[in-house]
Order: structure tokens, then sequence, then C-alpha cells
């Protein structure tokens, strides 16, 4: 099947959103089992990314456009707080409670997107029935993060995981406009290659300056296997959530279709006999307020 039969079956950006998800539950799952430090897993799941597309900037070569690696340096500034947030929380409270928490990043974000895109948002207003199934949506998403905040365990996990929460909001509508500065070509290493390297660099001059950890825990063989691990599926992860970036106008939408990942890791769990911690009725309310905004993507 060719891809522009494929793309009429399933739209690229979806369908890379769903790859995505799958990556990221992995992802998710894998940290979980190995319980790693980390600051150690954060630095060597990104070296892990910056070796993983070597080949493909080789090939491809690298953007010329200056305000793309301007705007890479301001987003890692998020990744590089955000990722050790991040493999923190999935320690404490498990990869289930931060996988339905997520999605809350995509409402927000999708809301926001209209005003950098004002062409866009008149687009939208223009249909006004279109308009009022969203707000719909969003009470519905409303209903369903009350009671989801009214478990004592989704609670703790809001405040492991909250700097999550707002980097995943800023970090999607920056990865779209970051894609306006480079063609698909060359934009999808390179957002890899050059973040990691740059947030590679970030944290080792925070461990020069501080020294969080013991040089046998920060750079120790166990470190740099768990690492790589988590990292080799982080790179395809991220490759297909900037691919799909490309494909779409609001990158809401592809974060909305990624944290399908909640409901891989609660199928995942049912099928090996782990409890499911939480509100899951509501935590699945939020995910699939956020599935209907793809839906109505179909319908602009």
């Amino acid at each position: 099947m060719s891809e522009t039969h494929l793309s009429a079956l399933i739209p690229l950006w979806a369908l890379f959103g769903i790859l995505a998800a799958a990556l990221s539950s992995a992802q998710m799952l894998l940290q979980e089992r190995l319980k790693a430090a980390p600051l150690p897993m954060a630095f060597w799941s990104k070296a892990a990314c910056a070796l993983v597309m070597i080949p493909f900037v080789v090939a491809v070569g690298l953007p010329h456009n200056p305000l793309y690696y301007m705007l890479l340096i301001a987003q890692s500034l998020l990744w590089v707080i955000s990722d050790v947030i991040f493999y923190r929380g999935i320690n404490e409270v498990g990869a289930g409670i931060i996988a339905r928490i997520l999605p809350l990043a995509t409402l927000v974000g999708f809301f926001l997107w209209f005003a950098i895109d004002w062409p866009l948002a008149n687009s939208y207003i223009a249909q006004p029935l279109h308009s009022a199934m969203i707000a719909i949506v969003m009470g519905l998403t409303a209903f369903f993060a009350w009671h989801l905040k009214s478990c004592p365990v989704t609670k703790k996990a809001l405040r492991a995981v909250w700097f999550v929460l707002f980097a995943s909001i800023v970090g999607s509508l920056s990865t779209k406009i970051i894609t306006q500065y480079a063609d698909i070509q060359q934009g999808i290493s390179a957002y890899i290659f050059c973040e990691a390297l740059i947030m590679l660099t970030m944290w080792l001059l925070y461990y020069a300056v501080r020294r969080p950890l013991p040089l046998q825990v920060m750079f120790g063989l166990s470190a740099i296997k768990s690492g790589f691990q988590v990292g080799a599926v982080a790179a395809c992860g991220i490759a297909a959530t900037v691919y799909a970036v490309y494909h779409i106008d609001n990158p809401a939408y592809v974060s909305a279709v990624r944290y399908l990942d909640a409901v891989m890791i609660f199928f995942f769990y049912r099928a090996t006999g782990r409890p499911n911690q939480g509100h899951v009725w509501a935590g699945f309310g939020i995910v699939a307020c956020a599935a209907a905004l793809v839906i109505l993507k179909a319908q602009h």
C-alpha cells in the first residue's frame, strides 16, 4: 500500500502519533522496571538519542537557519529539568499514573496554539458548530480532571510531575514552531541530535558544579546500560512525534494521539496482573477527550 493510500485511511500525523504512543509506553514501562536513578537515566538516554541519530545527520546534514538552534537551546532548558523529574516521577508513582495525568497538557496546549496561529484560530471561529463540540469536550475534560484530582494517589503524582506537565504544554507548542525553521528531511534527525547534545552539555555543566551523585553512579556501567536501553526507544518515539508534528497544523492533535500510551500501559498492567492505582475511569475520560479532539480535526 502506497503512502498516499495509507494516509487516506489514517492521516500520517495520527499514524505516527500512534507509533509514538506505543514507543512512549514502552519507554515508561522500561524505566519503571529498571528503577534507574533519574539524572543518570536522563543523561545516558539522551546520549543514546544522539548516537542513534548520527547516521541520519551524516546522510542528510543539518539545517542552516540560526533561529532553529536558538529555539532548540531555549526548549532544551525545559527538557533538562523536565526529563529528570519525569524519570523520578515514574520511580515514585509508576508509569500508569503518569501516563494518565499528562493528557491534561494536550487540552491546554490545543487552545494556546491559537494565540500563536491567528489564521488557524479564525478558521475555527468560522465553524461555530465545530467550536461548540470542542467546548463540550473541554467541559467533559474538566469533569474528569476534577475526579482524577480527588484521588490521593493521583494528587501525589501531580505534585511529583507538575513541571513535566508544564513542560509538555510549552514543549509541544515550541516543537511546532521549531519545525517551521527546517524542512522535514533534515528537521527530524537534527531536532533529536542537536537537542540531545545541548542537554548533555547542560547536564555536564550542572554535574561539574554541583556533583549531586558519585562518579560511579553517574558514569557507571549500570547507568549507561539502563540509559541506552530507554534512550534507543525514546529516540524512535521522538522521531515519530516530530514527523507527525510536521503533518498537522495544531501540535496538540499529535499529543492527543500520543497520550494513548496511558491506555496501552493500562492493558499491559491488566495482562500482567498488576494493580492499577487511582481513578482509572477518570483517567480514561481524559484520554477519551484528548482522542475526541483528533476526531474533531477530521471535521475541520
